[in-house]
């Protein structure tokens, strides 16, 4: 079309360089450009819209990809595709030999919980305790291995490692946390009638693992197998409830940054050798920022400024709760 046009210029610039142009011929020139340039118009105009309804489609389609990533993150370790989207490939690279901390928790007597809980009372205790455990997991860096019933599997240094001693202090500070968070939901659980308390029990095990994509062809699961995740759960059976247990590994790399106690030497099922385990200290927890949490006699008190959404409110609460105490405690002297 370029082409038919600068023939139409070609041919009216001729004509008005003539010193008598034919008007008749002019006026047809001109038609002809204008035909042309109309035509030309209004592939431009289809050309935009196309445009417009390509640009929409890529919206649309970027949207969807947003939500199937927020989805996927709901089944698959936030870990697991973080890498995936930053590498590119379809699945992570097969499986690999790793140093790992292998965390394993269990819920004391879950079994007796189950029988004194109403379903759906049993329901949102487990969604609230799953829920708040998963985002300290996701906060220290660690990766969600699975949920077995009412136990929990996460690890450290895969698919990422931040090196051994950094990914074994982020295991052991996400248990602390995680029993320190426990304190502040079992005082909210009981508040809204939810009995008996849970408590929960703590293993850690580090050491060598095979890690990475088990399954079939049509679905995999990204997880450790080995030694040291079975020497996790194993440890975890030996604690005491709201304590946590690691091995002479773990403490040998947290040694500097936690303070534990020297615990007994026992031989694991499936091991040659005695283990050498030790108690973290709960006492060296800093409390969170995020919550306040305490109970007595005549009071219970759960703050948890994370989901406060109306701080005036329970500050006046607050201060009326301080004021009322103040005035007895000068009546009192």
């Amino acid at each position: 079309m370029s082409n038919k046009i600068e023939l139409i210029v070609a041919r009216l610039e001729a004509l008005l360089s003539s010193e008598t142009p034919d008007p008749d011929s002019l006026r047809e020139t001109a038609e002809a450009l204008l035909s042309q340039f109309q035509r030309q118009s209004r592939q431009l105009d289809r050309l935009v819209k196309l445009s417009d309804a390509n640009a929409e489609k890529l919206t649309k389609s970027n949207t969807a990809l947003s939500s199937l990533t927020r989805n996927l993150a709901r089944f698959v370790p936030e870990t697991v595709v973080d890498a995936l989207m930053k590498s590119g490939d379809e699945q992570l690279a097969g499986t690999q030999r790793r140093q790992l901390t292998v965390f394993f928790s269990d819920i004391v007597d879950f079994t007796g919980m189950t029988e004194k809980l109403e379903p759906e009372q049993l329901a949102r205790l487990m969604m609230d305790y799953f829920s708040e455990m998963n985002r300290l997991c996701a906060r220290w860096g660690g990766t969600l291995d699975q949920f077995i019933g009412d136990a929990i599997v996460i690890f450290f240094g895969a698919p990422k490692s931040k090196g051994a001693q950094t990914d074994a202090c982020n295991a052991v500070g996400m248990a602390l946390e995680m029993q320190e968070r426990l304190k502040a939901l079992r005082v909210k659980w009981a508040g809204e009638g939810l009995s008996p308390p849970l408590h929960v029990r703590m293993g850690l095990s580090t050491g060598y693992a095979t890690v990475g994509n088990f399954g079939s062809d049509s679905r995999l699961h990204y997880t450790a197998i080995g030694n040291t995740v079975n020497a996790a759960a194993r440890i975890q059976g030996l604690a005491n409830a709201d304590s946590i247990l690691i091995d002479a590994d773990t403490q040998a790399l947290v040694q500097d940054s936690t303070s534990c106690r020297r615990g007994d030497s026992v031989t694991l099922r499936g091991r040659q050798h005695p283990v050498q385990l030790y108690e973290v200290s709960a006492d060296q927890t800093a409390r969170s920022q995020e919550f306040v949490v305490g109970s007595g006699d005549g009071f219970r008190l759960f703050l948890d400024s994370a989901i406060l959404s109306d701080k005036q409110a329970a500050l006046s609460l607050l201060r009326e709760a301080v004021r009322q105490l103040e005035e007895q405690d000068d009546q009192a002297s």
